[in-house]
């Protein structure tokens, strides 16, 4: 089972997860992360604020 805990404020400077469950030694690709989270900015939100949040692992 993975389970994945989040801290932090979400309109503050950063928001922390910690993720359980992941298999020693798994290779973890940073720049696919961030990239699958580029994708919030380009869809319909309720304000512009995603549009000026740069999301980052």
């Amino acid at each position: 089972m993975v389970r994945f805990t989040t801290s932090g404020e979400s309109h503050g400077r950063a928001l922390v997860a910690i993720v359980e469950g992941i298999p020693a030694g798994l290779k973890v690709n940073q720049e696919y992360i961030n990239e699958e989270l580029s994708r919030r900015q380009q869809g319909y939100g309720r304000g512009k604020r995603m549009l000026i949040e740069q999301d980052k692992a």
